[in-house]
C-alpha cells in the first residue's frame, strides 16, 4: 500500500489566450496514477489532443486485465491514446496536425512506474538531491546526447521545443516506460516544459523539499512565470508518506522506438 500527498495546478499563464495544457490523477489500486499532457496543434486542437489523451488513458488502465502488470497496463494505455488522436486528427479537418506529449506516473505499492512521450518531465527528489527520471524527446536533447550541443546552450536554443516524439502525430508512437522504487519521503515532481523549463533543477528542490504538495505547487508556477515564463503552466507533486517496500528490480527503463 502507497500512501501519497498529492496535489497538481494547471495555468494557462500570462500571455496564452488558452490553455493546451491537461492533467488527471486517478485512484489505482492500492496508490495512485496521476498525468500530465502538452498539446499542440494550433487554435483549439492541442487542448483537444491533451483532453482527449488523458481521457483515453484513464479509461484504458481501467479496462485493462488485473493479472497485467503496471508498466504493460500503461504502455497499453498510451498506445491507445495515441491511436485515438491519431484517428481523430485525420477524420476532422480542423484538427489536423494535433499531437500532445504525455507523462503518466503510478505509485502502487513500493514501485514507481511511468510511461512517458515528449517533453512534459518527471522527477524525483530524494533528500536533497534531483534527479530527471524521463528523457525529453526533442531535437536538443538528441544534439545534447550526440555531444554537439552544451545542456546550457541546450536551455535557450530556438529549437528546444522542437519534438521528435508526439502523441497523435504517427500511427506507432515510441513509448518509453521506467520502473524503480519508491521510499518514503520521496517527493515526484511531474510537469509541462512550461514550468520546468523557465526552472532549473535547484528552483525545483528548493521549493518541493519545504513545502506541502499544495504550496509547492502554486509557489512552481508562480516562480516559473517569475523567472520570464509564457506558456502554459501544469504541475503534479506527489509525497510519498509510506509505501510498501518491493523485490522487483530498484530501477529499468524501456526506451520505446
Amino acid at each position: 500500500m502507497a500512501e501519497i500527498d498529492f496535489f497538481q495546478v494547471t495555468e494557462t499563464g500570462p500571455v496564452r489566450e488558452g490553455n493546451e495544457d491537461a492533467i488527471g490523477v486517478w485512484p489505482h489500486e492500492d496508490g495512485l496514477l496521476f498525468a500530465v499532457a502538452d498539446g499542440l496543434g494550433g487554435h483549439a486542437a492541442g487542448e483537444v489532443a491533451s483532453t482527449l489523451a488523458l481521457e483515453v488513458l484513464g479509461r484504458e488502465v481501467e479496462r485493462a486485465p488485473g493479472s497485467w502488470a503496471v508498466g504493460k497496463r500503461l504502455r497499453r494505455a498510451v498506445q491507445e491514446a495515441n491511436l485515438a488522436l491519431h484517428g481523430k486528427s485525420l477524420a476532422v479537418p480542423e484538427l489536423r496536425g494535433m499531437a500532445t506529449t504525455i507523462t503518466a506516473t503510478a505509485v502502487v505499492g513500493g514501485s514507481v512506474v511511468t510511461a512517458h512521450v515528449g517533453d512534459s518531465r518527471l522527477y524525483m527528489v530524494r533528500g536533497d538531491t534531483i534527479t530527471q527520471l524521463t528523457k525529453d524527446h526533442t531535437w536538443v536533447a538528441e544534439q545534447v546526447s550526440y555531444g554537439l550541443l552544451s545542456a546550457e546552450a541546450a536551455r535557450n536554443h530556438p529549437r528546444r521545443n522542437t519534438l521528435t516524439r508526439s502523441l497523435g502525430s504517427e500511427l506507432i508512437v515510441g513509448i518509453d516506460v521506467l520502473t524503480l522504487e519508491a521510499q518514503p519521503g520521496d517527493v515526484l515532481v511531474q510537469c509541462s516544459d512550461g514550468v520546468h523549463g523557465p526552472l532549473d533543477d535547484r528552483a525545483i528542490v528548493g521549493i518541493v523539499c519545504d513545502l506541502a504538495p499544495e504550496e509547492a505547487c502554486r509557489r512552481l508556477i508562480e516562480r516559473a512565470i517569475d523567472a520570464g515564463g509564457t506558456d502554459n503552466l501544469s504541475v503534479q507533486v506527489a509525497r510519498v508518506t509510506s509505501c510498501t517496500p518491493t523485490t522487483s528490480p530498484r530501477r529499468w527503463w524501456h526506451f520505446g522506438r
